[in-house]
């Protein structure tokens, strides 16, 4: 994926909405100070609140100087070694303002390398997991956009933040390049019918995000589903012409595939997953969550056998 187009998309959107350009390299320039060990100052917070910079009173405000500014002096040291102590320290930040999203902005000017702004439209897109409190769901927010730092080609979970953003405002193709990435590194963020639509050719995948959610059943299902795509496949593939009306059809093509070379020595295996299929297809059968793990782990070898 294009960073450089992403970048133009998120500054034409600013200009539509705002009538601006954004600056945010100049207010991470004027906090160095902050990397460096000085306590965070009132005077700070305008710094980061520039509105030459970005519309930032248009979507929050500081509290007022007299209700934290005592409190700033206990920041003093806080951002040196900010993400080895992350939780202790954002837990202390949001106990000063009371307000996760708050924190969040100075986290992203001071560390952008490693923060981001908590906003509602790429919580929502991004389908974060909720936390037991506001620094967790917080946690769960950045380390997401963070695994998504490589994919975009950006250095700066910060830069994320921005593709995110400009991606939920504009939607269209970018919003299905965005799911398809979803659906290769974090399927588990995906709704049911987005699972569907961006991995319809893997459902083996499908099959293993159902079983991380504890829904073996849905899970059992997707994996009989690959397991009948795998066994069709490899059977067309050994003998040229697919098996379409046989009687007790995955029966034979399961003894088919075991007098084969390449089957030989899998054909217990292959029974196997095939009991695992008729339980998991079949409402009244036992199937269960050890089931379902062996399911997928069978099939996943067989897979890639090659």
């Amino acid at each position: 994926m294009d960073k450089n187009e992403y970048k133009e998309l998120f500054e034409k959107l600013i200009r539509k909405k705002h009538g601006m350009e954004t600056n945010f390299e100049k207010i991470e320039g004027k906090l160095d100070h902050l990397r460096k060990g000085n306590s965070l100052a009132y005077s700070d917070l305008g710094i980061i609140g520039d509105d030459s910079c970005w519309p930032f009173s248009k979507y929050w405000m500081w509290p007022s100087k007299e209700q934290i500014e005592e409190e700033l002096k206990k920041t003093s040291g806080w951002f040196v070694n900010l993400p080895e102590n992350e939780e202790r320290i954002i837990g202390g930040l949001d106990g000063i303002f009371k307000n996760i999203a708050i924190v969040s902005i100075i986290l992203r000017f001071v560390y952008p390398e490693f923060y981001a702004i908590y906003s509602r439209p790429p919580l929502k897109i991004l389908r974060i997991e909720r936390g037991t409190n506001d620094i967790e769901e917080y946690l769960n927010y950045v380390n997401i956009m963070r695994l998504l730092k490589h994919s975009f080609g950006v250095t700066r979970t910060a830069g994320i933040d921005m593709i995110v953003w400009a991606i939920a405002y504009e939607k269209g193709s970018y919003l299905r390049k965005l799911k398809e990435l979803l659906a290769d590194q974090l399927p588990e963020n995906l709704e049911p019918k987005e699972l569907i639509t961006y991995l319809s050719d893997n459902p083996l995948k499908i099959a293993e995000v159902y079983y991380q959610k504890k829904d073996i059943k849905t899970a059992g299902f997707w994996a009989a589903v690959a397991f009948e795509q795998f066994i069709g496949n490899e059977y067309l593939s050994l003998y040229g012409f697919p098996l379409e009306n046989e009687k007790d059809r995955i029966f034979t093509i399961v003894n088919f595939l075991c007098i084969t070379k390449k089957f030989k020595y899998e054909c217990d295996n292959l029974h196997k997953l095939r009991e695992f299929r008729n339980n998991a297809v079949h409402e009244l059968r036992k199937f269960t969550e050890d089931d379902a793990r062996c399911f997928i782990k069978k099939l996943k070898y067989l897979k890639e056998l090659g």
